[in-house]
């Protein structure tokens, strides 16, 4: 699942970027959407990938969800949690 931020990461491009490109009728529907905004499946946007040609950067997804994780580590509230 992934949230605007996620995605743009995914896509390469601007949480700004990603607003426009959901709103293009090629663009895959949110599995979801949440009171913290619109969720996507995975598949969903691999496939949408796949018809338009559209790279996706795996590796940029992962240094996004890494720098996430780290920050949440570093965060005494998170740290009281466990």
């Amino acid at each position: 699942m992934l949230g605007a931020a996620e995605l743009g990461a995914l896509l390469g491009v601007s949480r700004q970027r990603v607003t426009q490109l959901t709103a293009k009728v090629w663009f895959p529907a949110p599995a979801i959407r949440l009171a913290m905004g619109a969720v996507w499946a995975l598949g969903d946007i691999q496939q949408m990938a796949t018809e338009t040609g559209r790279p996706l950067d795996y590796p940029a997804l992962a240094a996004h969800l890494d720098a996430l994780a780290e920050r949440h580590r570093a965060d005494p509230q998170f740290t009281r949690l466990q």
